[in-house]
């Protein structure tokens, strides 16, 4: 089979998958009570975005399986590096949560790029710490399909970047109750 049609059993794979996560939210709406939808309708928003990412995480494993298995043939350093760069978003995206968490209500002018950091924290932060899950398994597949002790060392690194701040959050979570 070509590369390209391998690129659109994939892409229909990830077409599945988007599908699979409205069906995912449109059931949770269908289960809501009105009450709840219009007591507070942000949350329910947010709600459904964090299951949106979650489940179209899940069930955008198996195409991602087979595009990480045709990236690792096709071009494996650029497979680590892009692995490697998300992993690095992971932590970053916690800081910035962890920070903005600390100035809220502070008197100074660092909120000055609020709508420039809504969108981060919305659009990237945010989706970035949901999907830590699903990016643990992606970077354990990539884990399986490169060789080499430095990457693998490297991989495993990324998935710490990812295991110990929700870990951490789990810790944090579980503690409280």
């Amino acid at each position: 089979m070509s590369t390209a049609k391998k690129l659109a059993w994939i892409a229909a794979g990830y077409a599945l998958a988007a599908v699979g996560g409205f069906a995912a939210v449109a059931l949770n709406e269908l289960r809501m009570s009105l009450e709840t939808t219009q007591g507070s309708p942000g949350m329910v928003a947010f709600g459904d975005m964090i299951l949106f990412v979650l489940a179209t995480g899940f069930f955008g494993l198996v195409p991602t399986w087979f595009l990480l298995k045709l990236w690792a043939e096709k071009a494996p350093r650029a497979l680590l590096l892009t692995v490697l760069l998300l992993a690095v978003l992971g932590p970053v995206s916690w800081l910035i949560m962890g920070w903005l968490a600390a100035r809220t209500g502070a008197a100074d002018h660092t909120m000055s790029f609020g709508p420039l950091l809504g969108l981060l924290v919305a659009f990237a932060a945010i989706p970035r710490i949901v999907a830590g899950p699903v990016l643990v398994v992606i970077e354990a597949a990539t884990l399986l399909l490169i060789g080499g002790r430095i990457v693998r060392a490297l991989l495993v690194a990324a998935m710490l970047m990812d295991i110990v701040p929700l870990g951490m959050y789990l810790l944090h979570m579980t503690s409280r109750a």
